[in-house]
């Protein structure tokens, strides 16, 4: 039977938590895994739901896609998506993409999108030749490492002048994590500055933990910030920034520690982050605070055209 591709519309929730439950898109997505996968992606505020596909075969479900949009200054898509082993090889993928490539093009929320992108973890024998027959090119790598726990983790080491506190949802400390995010990585791989609307909706989300935020500051300014996020498979420090003016003083290495020790107390779970592999300066902190890589994430883009 050929397969069908339709919009995901509410009624199709069970079925696309299901679909993002089987042990193959697990691997590649584990963010989606858990009771509240759906509600996982579509808590992204650049997540639209009707960029969002279902693939069928004689009714029953055989793969998703959705599309990530971001208006940064060069807007840009991320397209994630899956189809279940027993129905690839069929030309699912190809037009699962074909769907979410297309609503990239004709969405008018972020007008502009001038390159979109696709990712897989190692190994990547599958994804390299679907990518290449696609027309992408390799754009980046991204590695998760982990820290292996071996008792306490250290302490932080505070700077003298630095003060911390847990995020309490005040309007005033929300707009100070948004102002933190925009300075720490405004120079960073493929940025997307962050409108306070959308750090007040990841604040919505579910799963989001309020005590597993803790913001940094300095002289009265906000100086950087950890969030840490658990999913069903491992805890992970998810954002972690320091601003240009609080760089070098040690205040980074601080609060990946608070984050270390957040995690392993909160869960048993494997502590992880997932880190740009040509930042080398943040490598080489991870490193020495017994961080290792264990995976590999490879990027492909590809330029848009317009409708």
């Amino acid at each position: 039977m050929p397969a069908t591709v339709r919009i995901y519309s509410p009624n199709d929730r069970a079925t696309l938590n299901a679909v993002l439950q089987t042990p193959a898109i697990v691997e590649q997505f584990d963010m989606y895994a858990g009771e509240n996968g759906v509600e996982r992606m579509l808590g992204d505020p650049y997540t639209p739901a009707d960029g969002v596909r279902l693939a069928f075969v004689d009714g029953e479900p055989a793969g998703f896609a959705c599309a990530i949009v971001l208006p940064a200054a060069s807007p840009w898509a991320m397209l994630r998506g899956g189809v279940l082993p027993r129905f690839q090889r069929r030309g699912i993928a190809r037009a699962l993409h074909e769907e979410v490539s297309a609503f990239v093009r004709a969405q008018t929320r972020v007008p502009g999108v001038a390159s979109q992108l696709i990712a897989a973890w190692e190994p990547l024998d599958a994804a390299t030749a679907m990518a290449e027959r696609l027309g992408y090119r390799h754009d980046r790598w991204f590695w998760l490492m982990q820290r292996y726990r071996s008792g306490a983790p250290p302490e932080p080491a505070w700077p003298e002048d630095v003060t911390v506190r847990t995020f309490d949802g005040s309007d005033a400390m929300l707009a100070d994590w948004n102002a933190a995010y925009n300075d720490s990585f405004a120079d960073h791989y493929r940025f997307v500055r962050s409108p306070i609307e959308n750090t007040r909706k990841q604040a919505a989300k579910p799963g989001f933990r309020a005590d597993g935020l803790l913001l940094a500051y300095r002289d009265g300014q906000v100086a950087g910030f950890c969030r840490n996020e658990l999913f069903a498979g491992r805890g992970e420090i998810g954002t972690l920034g320091t601003v240009r003016a609080a760089r070098g003083i040690g205040l980074g290495r601080a609060l990946l520690r608070w984050g270390v020790g957040w995690l392993e107390r909160a869960c048993e779970l494997p502590v992880t982050l997932l880190v740009d592999g040509e930042n080398d300066g943040a490598l080489s902190l991870y490193r020495s605070e017994g961080f290792e890589v264990t995976r590999t994430r490879r990027l492909w883009a590809q330029p848009v055209t317009p409708v």
